[in-house]
């Protein structure tokens, strides 16, 4: 039983999602700051994003210092003007 209990654990430890939000430096990486959350970046330079808003796709990780998503896409949004 422990074993189904940690294995429980673990499967939703890890999520996929799709994140928009603005690429923002943060110490010696990245992170996606968004309405829902700031999200540190792992797996992709996104670099040539810096201050742009993006719409990304990775999986998601909780960790001791905040939620990681491991980039799988990246693309950037164009910024509209409101009405």
């Amino acid at each position: 039983m422990l074993f189904a209990t940690c294995i429980k654990e673990i499967a939703t430890a890890t999520r996929e999602e799709t994140v928009l939000g603005a690429v923002v430096k943060h110490g010696n990486g990245f992170v996606i700051e968004s309405d829902d959350g700031d999200y540190i970046v792992k797996g992709k330079d996104v670099s040539k994003f810096a201050g742009k808003l993006v719409e990304v796709t990775g999986t998601i990780t909780e960790s001791d210092k905040g939620e990681i998503i491991e980039v799988k896409s990246i693309q950037e949004l164009e910024e509209t003007e409101p009405e």
